[in-house]
Parts: structure tokens; C-alpha cells; sequence
């Protein structure tokens, strides 16, 4: 199955490497490699983690961070955020 980022997943990757950069650029390459990473095994598994009961959404934990998708014929990542943010507020324009 073909895994595709939205824009705000792919800005929510970019500014967690931003902030990680700050203490430890070598850190920030490795996490969003591991990130993508993660996102990508979403092809061969996507069902395998719960739905949030929200916009069709499913969450899979990432270290401190947590992968929303959606599972259509592709595996749609929404958003990754840190898991002590709000993330429900967030996923508001996910609908």
C-alpha cells in the first residue's frame, strides 16, 4: 500500500527536526529519517493500530510522538506530533 504525507505532516516533521537541530543537527537527521521510516511501515501494517474515533483517524506511537493516518486505498499520514501537545485541537482540520 502506498504511504503519502500531507503537507502538515511533512511540516510537522520539519519543525520537530528544527527544534531537535537546536541541541543536535547529527539528532534531527536520524530522527526524521527514523520518522519517515516509521511512516513507511505503515504499508505493510496500517490496520494494526487502533482508530481514535475521530475523522477515520488511526495513531501509531513514535518514541515521545504519535503518527495519525487515515487508511484508504493508500495510507494518508495527517499529522505526527509531540504526544504532551493537544493533539485533539490539532486534528481539527483533519476532517
Amino acid at each position: 500500500m502506498k504511504v503519502v504525507l500531507t503537507r502538515l505532516a511533512e511540516s510537522d516533521l520539519a519543525q520537530s527536526g528544527d527544534w531537535i537541530a537546536r541541541d543536535n543537527p547529527r539528532a534531527a537527521g536520524r530522527w526524521i529519517e527514523s520518522a519517515l521510516t516509521e511512516c513507511e511501515s505503515l504499508s505493510a501494517n496500517a490496520e494494526r493500530y487502533p482508530r481514535i474515533g475521530f475523522a477515520d483517524l488511526r495513531k501509531r506511537p513514535f518514541g515521545d510522538y504519535v503518527i495519525f493516518y487515515r487508511v484508504t486505498d493508500r495510507v494518508e499520514i495527517i499529522r505526527v506530533l509531540h504526544a504532551a501537545r493537544d493533539w485533539a485541537s490539532l486534528l481539527g482540520d483533519a476532517q
